[in-house]
């Protein structure tokens, strides 16, 4: 359970040199919304490394939903996309 005001941070497993990418899909009523750019942290200083991709979100009204972040490479339009990270949310 969230409630209004909080900070929320998801960390995602990724691989910078594959082309893939999280990317949050925005949340019907704007009641949680992204900060800024993600960030991400590699594993290592190797060109490619894995790493962590690093989500900021503000919550904000009332309610409930769900948060999705899909891994895609983001000029495949057609492309489903390679994993799907879902969180169901409620805010007091």
């Amino acid at each position: 359970m969230l409630v209004r005001g909080d900070a929320l941070e998801i960390s995602l497993p990724a691989t910078s040199g594959t082309g893939y990418t999280w990317q949050a899909e925005p949340v019907a009523g704007g009641s949680v919304k992204q900060m800024g750019e993600p960030e991400f942290k590699r594993d290592s200083a190797m060109p490619g490394a894995s790493g962590l991709q690093v989500f900021h979100f503000a919550v904000g009204a009332s309610g409930s939903g769900t948060l999705e972040l899909r891994y895609l490479r983001p000029w495949e339009k057609s492309a489903p996309a390679a994993r799907i990270f879902k969180i169901k949310f409620i805010i007091s």
